[in-house]
């Protein structure tokens, strides 16, 4: 477990992981949270309902619903096309809520018509092309739920040198 110690004053982001793993039912995770002010020790609840089929999802289907920018070749990844099909029988506005933008850049479509398909892209930011990671971003909808999906983002480098596998991507 790592700890950070901040001034007075001074804030920080704080990045929690949960993973679902296999669980296809609700779940639920409290990390604790220590702080100098009020209770030594706070709980947060983080919930979660683990889908059976991902690639069966409503009102929208994500595909792949876990995006892998892995690199193990010469050939540079840096950033990879995805697809949102809207399954819902109204037009669906999109809008990106959270993402480790140190990291990545997503592009979105603004609005998706009943029964269309439309086409996102994810790009890694030049600085990190040589790290490995994991990461995702949440899309929230504007159906009456304000329904939200998280889609996990993964990076392995293996096997290269740090600089020369971009400089060879790029050539």
């Amino acid at each position: 477990m790592e700890k950070k110690v901040l001034a007075v004053g001074d804030s920080t982001r704080l990045e929690i992981i949960y993973s679902t793993g296999r669980s296809k039912t609700r779940s639920s995770k409290s990390p604790q949270i220590e702080t100098n002010e009020g209770p030594p020790k706070r709980r947060l609840k983080i919930s979660a309902h683990g889908v059976e089929r991902p690639d069966s999802t409503y009102p929208i289907i994500i595909s792949p619903y876990k995006l892998d920018l892995s690199q193990f070749t010469e050939k540079l990844v840096e950033k990879k096309k995805f697809e949102i099909t809207n399954v819902s029988d109204r037009k669906l506005e999109l809008k990106l809520v959270d993402l480790a933008s140190r990291y990545l850049e997503v592009k979105l479509p603004k609005s998706i018509k009943p029964g269309k398909t439309a086409e996102g892209e994810i790009k890694i930011r030049e600085y990190y092309l040589d790290e490995s990671f994991q990461k995702s971003f949440t899309l929230e909808l504007n159906d009456e739920k304000s329904t939200r999906f998280t889609v996990p983002v993964k990076r392995t480098v293996r096997n290269l040198q740090a600089k020369g596998a971009s400089e060879a991507g790029r050539k």
